[in-house]
């Protein structure tokens, strides 16, 4: 081929490497913006109440066994020893319940995150506890664990004879970190105790519950209609719909290890995740991940046009319509912080086509030909946004498309003499 050619496509590709380089910048501003909505999102969750995970109730016992109260030292003599600790936690025979999520939006500028109020209605049995010989109870409280003790709005427990319990702040032992606790008489843990409980908590993001029972069964339903269920084990049933969802969980002690769940707390864990399935960065992210291969065939099919037309195209011109195609990430982000991402996308694809359109028209010297050109352009960013739409087959739609793309490149070349043309550009620049 000929020098005039090799140096055409020489310069085509540096200037497909600093367009990429550019979309490369706007990936980067892409998790620059990601990250400063993060910090707003955590920063409204710092003020407001972060994520929730609830433990109990558990049956917190300290005790002391005097039943041994001397030992003998090296000389066979007996001396008195101090009482052996012998406190423990006592989970509980049954849980059942159900809870509602209200979910609203708090904004920060450009920004927002979502928290909710979630009313938990729960019923319990305690089972009854004896000491045995030697031993005497000290204390005895009723103990619940929350992450973020800030989002308590309310509580009430109550006996099964509908006698209310006095509830305080903080934890008693330390099986826990954080949470609040009940006072019981020691006298009364001989018999099994039947538990109600309201507990309305506030958060941000996530609502996890550890199933600390022998048997649990624990509903949740909220008017959110985007659930992603979290922890270790998904819902046993679950409806989703535009009004939202409904789930529901029941964990028996087979599936938690029983005992070892109270030590393992986080992982065996099970709630739900507010999720915005159109998140517009991440959106964004994955549209410029895609932008190599709309320099790549913009280029691509403008150089063609100039070959099989017989119409140079100046390098210059080449670099405005790259940029056009940058411009069209750029506006894409900017745009997605302020209206919906198919709007955004639908505005930010319109602008760049009609600029193509209107630029072209000095190109192929008719607006027939335009027109066709951006009819090829939109249909290549319809293509772009089914890719969006399509996460599980975007790998499969994107290999056709190219595949497609290719076949008809060859097609369309199939019977140019690349050796001709060399010599022809040869010819005109002697």
């Amino acid at each position: 081929m000929g020098k005039l050619l090799n140096a055409k496509l020489f310069a085509l590709a540096m200037l497909a490497l600093v367009l990429i380089f550019a979309i490369a910048q706007v990936e980067w501003k892409v998790n620059e913006r990601s990250s400063t909505r993060d910090a707003a999102v955590q920063s409204i969750a710092d003020q407001y109440a972060r994520s929730q995970h609830l433990v109990g109730p558990l049956l917190w016992v300290k005790c002391k066994d005097l039943s041994i109260p001397f030992e003998a030292d090296a000389n066979g003599v007996g001396r008195p020893i101090p009482a052996r600790d012998c406190s423990r936690v006592i989970r509980p025979v049954y849980i059942d319940g159900q809870g509602r999520l209200d979910v609203t939006e708090r904004y920060r500028g450009l920004y927002k995150a979502r928290v909710y109020v979630a009313d938990l209605q729960l019923h319990a049995v305690i089972p009854s506890f004896r000491p045995e010989a030697g031993q005497i109870i000290e204390n005895a409280a009723l103990i619940f664990g929350v992450s973020d003790p800030r989002g308590l709005k309310s509580i009430r427990i109550a006996t099964g004879d509908g006698r209310d319990l006095s509830v305080l702040p903080g934890i008693k032992g330390d099986q826990l970190k954080n949470g609040f606790h009940v006072i019981l008489d020691p006298s009364r843990l001989s018999q099994p105790m039947d538990l109600s409980m309201h507990i309305e908590i506030a958060g941000s993001g996530r609502l996890e519950l550890t199933p600390v029972a022998s048997d649990n069964d624990i509903s949740l339903s909220s008017s959110w209609p985007h659930p992603s269920f979290s922890g270790g084990f998904l819902p046993e049933t679950r409806a989703i719909d535009a009004a939202g969802f409904k789930a529901r969980w029941r964990i028996n002690d087979f599936a938690t290890g029983g005992d070892q769940a109270l030590n393992h707390a986080q992982a065996v864990a099970f709630g739900v995740s507010l999720i915005d399935p159109v998140d517009a960065y991440r959106q964004t992210d994955r549209a410029v991940r895609y932008g190599f291969l709309f320099v790549l065939l913009t280029l691509g099919g403008f150089f063609l046009f100039e070959i099989i037309k017989r119409k140079p195209v100046h390098p210059l011109q080449y670099m405005l319509i790259g940029a056009a195609v940058v411009l069209f990430f750029l506006l894409l982000l900017a745009l997605s912080e302020h209206i919906a991402f198919i709007a955004a996308y639908l505005v930010a694809a319109s602008a760049c086509v009609l600029l193509i359109v209107a630029y072209g028209r000095t190109l192929v010297g008719s607006w027939a030909g335009a027109g066709m050109l951006g009819g090829g352009y939109a249909a290549l960013y319809a293509g772009l946004y089914m890719l969006l739409l399509s996460e599980d087959n975007s790998l499969l739609m994107g290999a056709w498309l190219i595949f497609g793309l290719l076949a008809l490149t060859m097609w369309l070349t199939r019977k140019l003499d690349w050796n001709a043309i060399g010599r022809a550009g040869e010819d005109k620049a002697a």
